[in-house]
């Protein structure tokens, strides 16, 4: 990411910075609850547009600094229509991982279900309260939500808006892993070590089919996983794992 925009978007409460084909964004509002504001929330949209354009960049993590993930919006206002910054990691092509230590609530968990894996730490909190102040979520909560979990929690969740630790949350599905206070980091620099291995091209695709299968027959998604999986035989990646299989060596994937 180049340094001037980085530069800004700290300004804004949003570290970024890419290393070893991991882009990592951290939200740095820790006094605010790391409250989205304006600035913060085009920060966001604008990491994610420089990543996606990024060949470097494998994989995401999205963190936060201090004790709460995201406590939601400093504000309601009119600009929420126009800088959908939800969106904008919700459709990066590269596997998301929330690394999520502190609560997520309302905007916050709706962050979080915008990512592909969400480590929480033992002691943190989700909820979706906007029901109980009398408004929707607006950042796709009752669509991602439900996919997650399945209508039946999704609407215990939404309806009540009631908060979850996250031993329940692993359980019903919302959390993807959990781990101790004390263990998350080498936790995530587990997880995040265990998608390095792996293909660049590979993880694109294998989330890029499993994203569109709820959109698609069941036919319809063996027609796209067959045809990602012929476009990846054309690549350097591929030659590249079977020649590494071969000499049994670790593979030195490209991306290419």
């Amino acid at each position: 990411m180049r340094k001037s925009a980085a530069a800004l978007a700290l300004r804004h409460g949003l570290s970024t910075h890419i290393a070893d084909g991991v882009a990592w964004l951290r939200l740095e509002r820790p006094e605010a609850g790391n409250r989205i504001t304006l600035e913060l929330a085009q920060a966001l949209c604008d990491a994610a547009a420089e990543i996606e354009l990024d060949e470097r960049v494998a994989v995401v993590v999205l963190a936060a600094g201090g004790a709460s993930f995201c406590l939601g919006m400093e504000a309601r206002s009119e600009w929420e229509r126009r800088v959908d910054w939800v969106d904008a990691i919700g459709r990066l092509t590269r596997p998301v991982i929330a690394a999520i230590q502190g609560d997520a609530i309302a905007e916050g968990l709706e962050l979080a279900l915008a990512c592909d894996i969400r480590l929480l730490a033992n002691g943190a909190h989700l909820a979706m309260p906007q029901l109980t102040l009398g408004r929707l979520p607006m950042h796709g909560g009752t669509q991602r939500l439900p996919r997650v979990v399945g209508r039946m929690r999704a609407l215990d969740l939404l309806l009540t808006g009631r908060r979850i630790e996250a031993g329940e949350a692993e359980t019903i599905g919302l959390a993807s892993r959990v781990a101790a206070p004390e263990q998350f980091a080498a936790a995530l620099a587990a997880l995040v070590g265990t998608l390095q291995s792996k293909g660049p091209l590979a993880l694109r695709y294998a989330k890029e089919a499993v994203l569109k299968s709820g959109d698609l027959t069941l036919d319809q998604g063996v027609r796209l996983e067959e045809d990602l999986y012929v476009l990846l035989q054309t690549t350097h990646d591929r030659q590249e794992g079977i020649n590494a299989f071969l000499k049994k060596r670790k593979p030195v994937f490209r991306g290419k």
